[in-house]
Formats: C-alpha cells, sequence, structure tokens
C-alpha cells in the first residue's frame, strides 16, 4: 500500500534535484519551467475524473480536496469527516495531487530567471517552492494515513503563495506592469479565499470545497498565464534579433 507513496517522495527528491542541478542550462530549464506550469491547467481534469468514480455522495463545493485522496471507505475516516467517503480513484487523486506541488516548485525555480535579480524575487520563488512541496506532501500523507502530518503538511501552501505574489508584483511593477497588475488580481483573489476559509461559521457561510479550490485555482491560473506570457515573450525576442 505504501509503496505509491515512497514512490512519490522519490519523484519529488529527485525532481528536485535535477531542477537545481539544470538551473544554470538556462535554455533547457526555461523550456521545463514552461510546461511545468502550463501542465497546471490538468489539474481540475483529474479531479472531475477521480470524482466521478467516487461511490460515496462527494460534494465539491462543501468538501475539502483532499477527501478524493482518502485511501479508506467509510465514516470518521479522519478527525475532520463525520460523513461517508468512499474514492476508488485515491491513488490517482494522491498522485496527481504529489505531482501538481512538483511542476509548481520545479517551474518557480526554472522560471525564477525571468524576474528581475533581487531579494524580493528570491524570497518569491523560496515561497513558492514552499507552496509546492507543501501541496505536494499532502498527496503523499493521505488525510487518513496520518491526519496531523496532513495538515502541519499542508498548512504552509494555503498562505506562502500570499506574500509571493505580492513580491513579484511589486518587483516587476515597472518592467512588466500588465503581468504585475495581473498578478495583483489574483493575489486579492486568493487571500480572499483565505480569509472567507478561515472566518466559516459562526461568522458567514460559505461553501468550503469551493472557496478552497478558488485558493488554490487562482494561484494555478496565475501560474499558467504567467508561463504563457513569458514564452510569448521569450519567442518574441528571440524572433527580433
Amino acid at each position: 500500500m505504501y509503496t505509491s507513496y515512497i514512490l512519490m517522495a522519490a519523484l519529488t527528491i529527485i525532481s528536485f534535484l535535477i531542477v537545481l542541478l539544470l538551473r544554470n542550462q538556462r535554455r533547457i530549464i526555461a523550456r521545463i519551467g514552461f510546461v511545468s506550469w502550463i501542465s497546471l491547467s490538468l489539474y481540475f481534469i483529474f479531479e472531475y475524473i477521480v470524482i466521478q468514480a467516487t461511490t460515496a455522495p462527494y460534494h465539491s463545493l462543501d468538501q475539502p480536496m483532499s477527501d478524493l485522496g482518502v485511501t479508506s471507505c467509510g465514516t470518521n475516516t479522519y478527525p475532520l469527516a463525520p460523513y461517508e467517503i468512499c474514492s476508488p480513484y485515491h491513488l490517482l487523486m494522491n498522485w496527481t495531487i504529489a505531482v501538481t506541488g512538483i511542476v509548481i516548485f520545479v517551474g518557480a525555480i526554472a522560471l525564477h530567471q525571468f524576474w528581475p535579480d533581487n531579494k524580493k524575487t528570491s524570497i518569491a520563488t523560496v515561497l513558492l517552492v514552499i507552496f509546492g512541496l507543501s501541496y505536494n506532501i499532502s498527496g503523499i500523507i493521505p488525510a487518513d494515513i496520518n491526519f496531523l502530518w496532513h495538515t502541519l503538511g499542508s498548512m504552509p501552501g494555503m498562505i506562502v503563495q500570499i506574500p509571493a505574489l505580492v513580491l513579484i508584483s511589486i518587483a516587476i511593477r515597472n518592467v512588466k506592469p500588465s503581468l504585475a497588475i495581473f498578478t495583483c488580481i489574483c493575489t486579492v483573489v486568493t487571500t480572499c479565499s483565505l480569509i472567507f476559509l478561515f472566518y466559516q461559521p459562526p461568522f458567514i457561510s460559505l461553501p468550503g470545497g469551493l472557496l478552497q479550490r478558488i485558493l488554490y485555482g487562482a494561484v494555478y491560473f496565475w501560474m499558467v498565464i504567467t508561463a504563457v506570457v513569458l514564452w510569448r515573450n521569450l519567442n518574441f525576442e528571440r524572433s527580433g534579433r
């Protein structure tokens, strides 16, 4: 049972080492970064496939994404799940989450070269790497296997993307003003989602599953569009020489 999760962890370590070793190969690593972040657009397709295979009712507006990765069927599968969960494709979901985390941190390292070379962007890249690793851990350690480590591992990924995007928007506001504005918009969306999640009942009552998907989805959307923009700009610069 644990073989797949050991493989996920091994793939994470190998991917991290490879991208670090190749970080000075600017053209190669740039293509890897573009493909990595653009591939995030596939996440919700895989999630949809897993949802369709569930044999217990799954309410995507109310239930967290990690419920789809729970490895056992029944009620009370982990401390915050008194409802029934049964996700036969849980392994596919956990692989999807783990690989999503990998492509996030690979893209963050690979595309760092396109940001102004200063302390702000260096910190932002480190935070985005943490964001990816945090998301990755929630796939490697499903909630019903070890709820404490699943929760501790995933918590940073709910927060660190906000200062990362803020720092990038500040750093590029003069050289890439349109992308800076887009970055600010995505920052506002993910920040509001996080605030609404924290202030759920008794203060407000909004669908938690939807808020979680917006929280992460806003960052995925930013990464996909940013990768496309940077790739197009790079091709334009090369064609103009």
